[in-house]
């Protein structure tokens, strides 16, 4: 019989963590919530969420966390570096100390995927930078490039050209991926333009980035790019490292769940974007998060 402090345990707080957690904790689970990084996960670093959210998405989560925190659910910043069982409990082992549960929810979603270029470690922080809320004023009057082309590459485009003199994007692919939306946004601004079928190759500078060197998909001319910042948005790799070596994945390293959101190991779940068949909205982690509070409420009452 488990001799377990908490009913479940959820890694991870971002929109899906944090829903996950609320959700339990609203249904008289004893919850905890574990965070090794910034509360809130991915979506504070946007400004302006979209549709049925608005607002900012800081201000979402912080909303999200003080619901969480009202209904009792202990929050605890450590990281996690391992999950295993114990008998009838699992311990999530973290780099403080060890915590027992019933259950676990994974819910450590996706990292921004890197270009994997020479020069992007060394000038990370240095104009090598992925919020552009955050260091767009840095660059105020200057020039930068966005590497992407889907949605988030788009997006936050719109939101480097109310700071920089100008700003390029760089996509491999022919065509935008991302919404119509976000492609009309971009051909209303002056200071937009789109660099399709180009690979960035190098990043390079002094003490900070001064230029990006780009190929051509088509005829693999190169040319170099004067800039200040890059900014990239080449999608997502799943947050999985935890349990990759021990946990059914797939290709991309996407955890593989039952239809109870349940993985291969007994009794640990994962929803959002950590979860192969993830979609990738928020209204998809709210889903992921209500579902899989549903399939642990289930397996408690068993």
């Amino acid at each position: 019989m488990s001799s377990a402090p908490y009913d479940a345990i959820v890694i991870g707080s971002g929109m899906t963590g944090l829903t996950a957690a609320k959700h339990l904790a609203e249904r008289g689970a004893c919850i905890a919530n574990i965070e090794g990084g910034v509360f809130g996960g991915l979506i504070t670093n946007v400004n302006e969420l979209e549709g049925e959210f608005g607002g900012s998405g800081a201000d979402l989560a912080s909303t999200l966390m003080n619901d969480v925190i009202d209904l009792g659910c202990t929050m605890l910043s450590e990281s996690v570096v391992d999950v295993r069982r114990d008998g009838a409990d699992l311990v999530v082992v973290s780099d403080a100390a060890e915590h027992r549960a019933r259950m676990v929810v994974v819910a450590t979603g996706a990292k921004l995927r890197r270009l994997g270029v020479p020069g992007e470690a060394e000038y990370e922080y240095k104009g090598v930078s992925q919020c552009p809320d955050c260091d767009g004023p840095m660059f105020q009057a200057q020039h930068v490039v966005v590497v992407g082309g889907g949605d988030s590459a788009l997006q936050e485009a719109v939101v480097l050209s109310r700071f920089c003199a100008s700003v390029r994007i760089v996509h491999r692919g022919g065509q935008l991926t991302a919404q119509s939306h976000w492609q009309h946004a971009i051909a209303a601004l002056g200071n937009v333009t789109i660099m399709p079928a180009t690979e960035v190759t190098q990043i390079e500078g002094g003490d900070v980035v001064q230029a990006l060197r780009v190929r051509s998909v088509v005829d693999g001319s190169v040319q170099t790019l004067r800039c200040s910042g890059v900014f990239v948005y080449v999608g997502l790799e799943p947050s999985s490292g935890l349990l990759a070596d021990r946990a059914d994945c797939d290709a991309s390293g996407a955890l593989v769940t039952d239809d109870a959101f349940e993985t291969s190991l007994p009794g640990v779940f994962a929803a959002g974007a950590v979860r192969a068949g993830y979609q990738g909205t928020l209204s998809d982690a709210v889903r992921d998060a209500q579902a899989v509070a549903k399939a642990v409420l289930q397996r408690l009452r068993d």
